[in-house]
């Protein structure tokens, strides 16, 4: 293997052991200042995702220990982190978790992200309305289960359940397709990067 490609994978891995550890802390003490691998620390901003403005928030904080970054390592570390980033099947993931995305994919890699992520979003959103759903319904059945609701209540809520119903069975056969979508995607991307080896 490559220097450089074992330099990323060990970082990754150690990045990787670190944000367990520490909960993806934002803030750098001194001595994590003063003992800084700026590559590192942009591999691992690229590999989350982060913009280059990330970079401004690093200086305001070593700043104060008296540490100006090294740009140029930063600057490479987070340009190759971003290739880890910008693929198809990690837009699809970040999407699927709800997560924001901060436009840090350079041009020639945001279309594949891009690709994975809005689907990624439109299940994650399915899947929030189809649990918003499933709350209406308990609460309107714990509702007819009181002795207080009248015949009038029970009418609207019967009709409510039944509504609530058929949105469900709607949001099913969304979900159903958007995840179909989501398996076409994902071995079409396989095979791409099969291909790219061969």
């Amino acid at each position: 293997m490559h220097h450089t490609s074992r330099r990323i994978l060990l970082a990754l891995c150690t990045i990787g052991v670190a944000a367990l550890a520490t909960g993806c802390a934002t803030t750098m003490s001194q001595t994590e200042c003063v003992a800084a691998d700026w590559y590192a620390i942009g591999l691992e901003d690229g590999a989350r995702g982060q913009a280059m403005t990330r970079l401004t928030t690093h200086r305001k904080q070593c700043g104060e220990f008296g540490v100006t970054p090294d740009v140029q390592a930063y600057q490479q570390g987070r340009f190759e982190g971003l290739d880890y980033f910008c693929t198809l099947s990690n837009g699809l993931q970040v999407g699927k978790n709800g997560q924001s995305y901060a436009g840090a994919c350079p041009s020639g890699l945001e279309y594949y992200f891009l690709t994975g992520y809005r689907l990624g979003r439109e299940i994650h959103r399915v899947r929030k309305d189809m649990y918003s759903n499933r709350s209406a319904v308990k609460k309107a059945e714990k509702e007819l289960q009181s002795e207080e609701v009248t015949d009038e209540r029970t009418a609207e809520l019967r009709y409510r359940l039944r509504t609530l119903e058929r949105e469900f069975g709607r949001m099913q056969s969304r979900l159903e397709y958007l995840e179909l979508e989501e398996q076409r995607i994902v071995v079409s991307d396989a095979r791409s990067a099969n291909l790219e080896i061969d």
